[in-house]
């Protein structure tokens, strides 16, 4: 590729660590056999899971009385489902503690009476309520009043634990905490007069009602949960007589109120000693409702217990998350409750396993960060014909890839530490490899200088390294040794040269001189005397550039004044020129440190060249200024532009454009004429001495394109 012209491409180390990337198959593989691995644990689960299920519902077959309805018209009662909490409820009659359990809200009454919408929950030992009630007149408690049914209130209708049927009343004077009351049958009084401080409530005022959320032990309740909520509606603050009275169930009579949750508590009994600890069991009915459940899902219980236990690093946890990648397992929390799964399950295939066969499914948990496996199978009655039940069993993936995880725990990251050790092997060696050409390319650019010749003799690093780059390196040090030899060839030929052609030139310029006494005139001797003069003015011009540098090399630099030195130097140019010369310089002096001889030859150089462009009727100008550091010689002639591809080869050895069919200085080119002793040596000679001298030689056109300016940079010595 030519120099000068940009190279695109990668380098050395990015082509290495490319082709190392390749390495990356290995991983690759390993985590197929992983995912293969996996897939074949988790079928195993599976399998185990539907045989676990299938032994639960042998145990429940025929237990027909477990799914019986605990009364004959139970139908006619909306069962109110007690969705489980996460933690205690802030009683301040806001929503935000539901979250999304919000949505699930149960709504009794009709929108043109009295309406309200019900919400319980349990945590712990403690039920709660959330009541939004929509009344257009609210009437609130007159403290003045003995009876509590004078103002609108809430109504608890309930079974404790014997059975025995239990009423309490939560009334209210305006926004701020309930009072809660044990009630008379009537509804009228309290008995006895003081509240009952266990159960705790708040109300807010709201501008459609009010919104009453309070709590009540569960103790309160009997082992079937019962409860229902009604809720009275005054509307005449002067009357004060409950108009409305809106129930969650249809009748008091009958003494049967809502249940909160359809389970059965003798099926949980049974289930209590068979729950794992890291699955759930769901027994659910023919309409797949919750009739029990046993044990809870738990999210890797095996990694939560180190967790605990563990006061290892920071580096080992990153490890631990990179396992828990590679075999996916996962150490977040487990989110899958959906308030839906207390009351009834309604999946595809629990409803294909009321059929007969049992089945497996598997299902990502509500925050999508675990796998659950689910096995269902059916619970026959005692023929063994029809099915009475199902036995559905739940269990994360956790549990069976936390033990793949331990067993590929080294090797995967004895893997990826060998995938990264290789890595910072490959990036050290290219690194290396690289470093050793960029120091090979220094030295190599370090042999010669910007005009090719040859420097000292280099000292290559790495000359004895065995590898490739050792070699190549040894091969390049020979290159150059040839090339300087072959430089210095090239420098003794004109002193050879002038030596030997010499001797022939004085031997025919005799012989000539001879012919020149016997022959008068004779225009063959006039052409031989200027061949003659011309061979000898090449010979000269040759030895005298390969002998400038020794002879600049020897010269002493001594202090001398440009500006003296240029003027009596153009006085006596432009007695022997015809051309027209003009000089312009400051008055003061210009002190630098040079050769007089060697800058008068730059000056001959310089104006010879602006003279052979100029046309005849146009001046040479020269022009000297100066600055606080640095002088400027500039030499303008009013000849043809130079084309701006010939500025970088313009000051090159033997580089020429002349028309002439001789090799000759391109801007040597004298008007008219044709002189075939130029080699192309005067630009060469002149940039050697502006060098020599710490100074330096441009070219430029003029600014109107009707010639060309060179410029002479040189030090100023202080």
């Amino acid at each position: 590729m030519k120099i000068g012209r940009k190279i695109i491409g990668l380098k050395l180390t990015p082509k290495l660590l490319l082709a190392g990337t390749t390495l990356l198959i290995i991983p690759w593989l390993g985590l197929q056999t992983l995912n293969a691995m996996q897939q074949f644990l988790i079928d195993g689960q599976a399998q185990a899971q539907l045989l676990s299920a299938r032994g639960i519902a042998t145990l429940l077959h025929g237990r027909k009385d477990l799914f019986d309805e605990q009364s004959d018209n139970i139908n006619s009662y909306a069962d109110i489902p007690l969705y489980p909490l996460s933690g205690r409820i802030l009683l301040d009659a806001y929503s935000e503690d539901w979250q999304s359990l919000s949505e699930n809200r149960l709504s009794f009454g009709s929108q043109e009476l009295t309406q309200f919408s019900l919400l319980l929950g349990q945590a712990d030992d403690t039920i709660y309520g959330l009541i939004e009630v929509t009344d257009k007149t609210p009437v609130y408690r007159h403290p003045a009043y003995l009876r509590l049914d004078h103002s609108d209130h809430i109504r608890l209708y309930l079974k404790d634990k014997d059975s025995i049927e239990q009423r309490y009343l939560l009334t209210f004077e305006g926004s701020g905490r309930i009072s809660a009351f044990k009630m008379d049958e009537a509804w009228q009084l309290a008995t006895p007069g003081t509240p009952q401080y266990r159960i705790q409530g708040q109300v807010r005022i709201t501008k459609n009602g009010y919104v009453v959320e309070f709590a009540l032990p569960a103790d309160f309740l009997d082992p079937s949960h019962h409860l229902g909520i009604a809720v009275a509606d005054v509307v005449d603050q002067g009357e004060r007589v409950v108009e409305t009275l809106v129930r969650s169930f249809p009748s008091i009579a009958q003494g049967q109120y809502n249940r909160l949750i359809v389970r059965s508590p003798e099926t949980e009994r049974i289930l209590s000693g068979l729950a794992q600890t890291d699955s759930e069991i769901w027994i659910l009915d023919k309409q797949l409702r919750v009739r029990a459940t046993a044990g809870k899902l738990l999210a890797n219980v095996d990694q939560l217990a180190s967790d605990e236990n563990a006061s290892d690093s920071e580096d080992k946890a990153l490890s631990t998350l990179l396992v828990d990648w590679l075999s996916g397992t996962s150490s977040a929390p487990l989110n899958d409750f959906n308030p839906a799964q207390t009351h009834s399950r309604d999946e595809l295939f629990l409803r294909n396993a009321l059929s007969g066969k049992g089945e497996v499914s598997r299902r990502s948990t509500l925050d999508g960060n675990h796998l659950i496996v689910a096995a269902v199978h059916p619970i026959r009655d005692i023929d063994r014909q029809s099915v009475i039940g199902l036995v559905l069993l739940e269990q994360t993936t956790d549990a069976i890839l936390n033990l793949q995880s331990r067993s590929i725990q080294r090797i995967a990251l004895f893997s990826l530490f060998g995938l990264i050790a290789i890595t910072l092997v490959v990036l050290i060696f290219s690194s290396r490899l690289t470093w050793r050409i960029k120091r090979l390319g220094i030295d190599t650019v370090k042999a010669s200088d910007d005009q090719g010749r040859m420097q000292q003799k280099t000292e290559f690093r790495g000359l004895y390294a065995a590898d490739e780059i050792g070699d190549l390196t040894r091969h390049i040090e020979q290159l150059l040794a040839r090339l300087d030899r072959y430089q210095q060839f090239l420098v003794a030929i004109p002193r050879t040269l002038r030596h030997e052609i010499n001797n022939p030139l004085n031997t025919v310029t005799t012989s000539l001189e001879h012919l020149e006494d016997q022959v008068s005139e004779s225009t063959y001797l006039d052409s031989a005397h200027r061949g003659l003069q011309r061979i000898a003015a090449i010979i000269n011009s040759l030895s005298e550039a390969a002998s400038l540098e020794e002879a600049l090399s020897a010269d002493t630099l001594v202090k001398l004044d440009l500006t003296h030195l240029l003027t009596c130097y153009v006085e006596n140019q432009k007695r022997q020129h015809n051309h027209e010369i003009k000089l312009q310089t400051s008055s003061q002096q210009s002190w630098v440190l040079g050769s007089d001889i060697h800058i008068e030859q730059l000056l001959d150089k310089l104006l010879d060249n602006a003279i052979d462009f100029s046309p005849p009727d146009s001046p040479v100008e020269i022009t000297l200024t100066a600055t606080k550091n640095h002088c400027f010689l500039s030499f303008l002639n009013h000849g043809p532009a130079i084309p701006e591809a010939e500025f970088k080869n313009l000051f090159q050895l033997f580089h020429s454009r002349r028309e002439s069919t001789q090799i000759t200085q391109p801007s040597e080119l004298r008007s008219g004429q044709s002189n075939d002793q130029h080699l192309g040596l005067g630009l060469y000679i002149a940039r050697v001495i502006c060098e020599r001298h710490g100074g330096d030689l441009v070219a430029e056109n003029s600014a109107s394109e009707d010639g060309v300016v060179f410029t002479v940079s040189m030090p100023l010595a202080h």
